[in-house]
């Protein structure tokens, strides 16, 4: 026979836990919120070129499908970092200098060089 005592103690627990994770979720919401604002108010200062032109050069150089996009600011300045698996499979991450659309970085798997792009390449 189960003990009874322990049933509203442990239904008090999940209660409580989960409230603290849809707190938690509401902090990483206004953080998300947050990131956009700042990335708005770049892109309005001039500070970093559109989104849509990133990602239309990243589609030239390295034709295939974006998987992530993030928008980091970095000690030497703001960078746009793209992940995308190419036509024939690589999975790659791109990194371009947010305000003037140099690649700066080509990082992965798969991937045979940096293709004549930018300053710097890894192999893995």
């Amino acid at each position: 026979m189960p003990n009874l005592r322990l049933a509203p103690l442990l239904g008090a627990l999940f209660l409580g836990a989960g409230l603290l994770g849809a707190g938690l979720l509401g902090a990483e919401a206004a953080r998300a919120d947050d990131d956009h604002d700042r990335a708005r108010e770049a892109l309005r200062e001039g500070r970093v070129l559109p989104l849509e032109t990133i990602v239309a050069k990243a589609g030239a150089d390295f034709p295939g499908d974006i998987l992530d996009v993030e928008l980091d600011e970095e000690d030497d300045g703001i960078v746009y970092e793209i992940k995308t698996i190419t036509a024939d499979g690589r999975i790659l991450k791109l990194k371009y200098d947010a305000a003037t659309g140099e690649l700066l970085k080509v990082k992965g798997r798969g991937n045979h060089g940096n293709h004549g792009h930018g300053r710097h390449s890894d192999r893995r």
